[in-house]
């Protein structure tokens, strides 16, 4: 379906593109990509305080920057405000507005005020997190019950947050998931350089990609894998994704070297992830909190076998296909994964549900006025995407 229109589609409330930090910036970028191969005039908006070179294109969309705040609790609200104020200073300019995440409440209100068309992917359930304090934990609440008021057109990305907030809010939303990337290309050499890096050997490790922070389970996975004593056995458990100095990623990171945990700074070098994941024995997802999460179809896409905390939105995207956890049976999990043959299940069932194309084409419909319609369409072979530079932390 080919778009048109002279106003320009505005991309808001993500660090920004190039993609360097997380599942919001991926799929703007995936999503802007597409509109931009169908002839659309695309706007994202960045932040500054991200770090990261400048730019005033960067792959046909053009970037607007907002400098957002030096404060990291205070930089989302602070962006969002500031990217609303431009919006509404040059609502002449735009058709229809992206917003992802209830917490850019601000900009979502100078939007509306603009009498912009918008439409906002609500994330989560951000007020769960357990590192938010409860002054935070009331904004994100009270700001996700304000846009399921104010907002006509709400997009969650997983069936779970849609039942969510059509039971709490009495809201209906349009289910749009996220995709799969495609296969980086690797020399063969590149391969065996990473699992030398990284001190390990194929099929002898796990694996886990994410943000260390207490949603995650990521204590809870190494001190489960170190009382599972596999370490005994050749098994080694690999945690990427310390970034930021907090009392919790201190803890992680003390555990380097303890009973086979290995600790490693967060990586966005897609080439040398798809490396670990295609040569780790399994991967470790422990999100309680979110929707459909991309390091999860990451997972599936490119690891033999997913072991994933028990819950909602884990069942919804790994259905029958993977071996299920709760926090306090880790230990036995760990054991009882060794008996799991590997397959091609947990990547068709990837390939068939999570499918880019489908995923713009849903938000192109938005444009329209029509609702989403997600359809993914019969997989066919995965495309290769281009190795990305390291920066920073994959999302999770």
């Amino acid at each position: 379906m080919e778009i048109h229109g002279d106003k320009a589609v505005a991309f808001c409330g993500t660090r920004g593109v190039p993609a360097n930090y997380g599942g919001f910036e991926t799929a703007v970028d995936e999503i802007s990509h597409r509109f931009v191969e169908r002839g659309r005039d695309c706007v994202v908006f960045c932040r500054k305080s991200a770090g990261g070179k400048v730019l005033e294109v960067h792959g046909g969309r053009r970037l607007i920057y907002v400098t957002g705040s030096s404060a990291r609790a205070l930089d989302t609200f602070v962006s969002a405000f500031q990217t609303g104020w431009h919006l509404l200073r040059h609502r002449e300019r735009y058709g229809h507005v992206f917003w992802f995440n209830n917490a850019n409440l601000p900009g979502i209100l100078l939007t509306l005020l603009a009498g912009l068309p918008v439409s906002v992917n609500t994330d989560g359930m951000e007020w769960r997190r357990a590192k938010w304090s409860w002054p935070f934990k009331a904004y994100y609440f009270l700001s996700s019950f304000l846009i399921s008021r104010l907002c006509g057109s709400l997009i969650s990305d997983s069936r779970a947050i849609q039942d969510y907030y059509r039971k709490v809010f009495f809201k209906k939303t349009q289910f749009v998931p996220y995709g799969i990337p495609g296969t980086p290309p690797v020399a063969r050499e590149k391969r065996r350089e990473v699992l030398r890096e990284y001190g390990l050997r194929p099929g002898r490790y796990f694996l886990q990609i994410t943000r260390f922070e207490p949603d995650n389970l990521v204590l809870e996975a190494a001190h489960a894998f170190r009382a599972s004593r596999l370490c005994e056995d050749g098994f080694a458990f690999l945690l990427i994704g310390y970034q930021h100095d907090t009392p919790y990623a201190r803890r992680v990171k003390e555990l380097q070297g303890r009973d086979g945990v290995r600790v490693a700074s967060a990586v966005y070098d897609a080439g040398v992830l798809a490396v670990l994941r295609e040569n780790c024995f399994c991967y470790v997802h422990g999100n309680t909190v979110g929707g459909t999460n991309p390091a999860l179809l990451e997972a599936m896409e490119g690891c033999p076998r997913v072991l994933a905390v028990d819950g909602p939105f884990s069942r919804e995207v790994v259905g029958e296909d993977g071996l299920f956890f709760t926090p306090d049976g880790m230990v036995n999990a760990f054991r009882d994964v060794l008996a799991r043959p590997a397959g091609p299940a947990l990547r068709e069932r990837a390939r068939s549900l999570y499918q880019w194309d489908a995923v713009a084409e849903g938000y192109v419909r938005l444009t329209e006025g029509k609702p989403a319609n997600y359809r993914p369409e019969k997989p066919g072979p995965a495309r290769e995407r281009p190795q990305r530079l390291a920066t920073k932390e994959r999302g999770a």
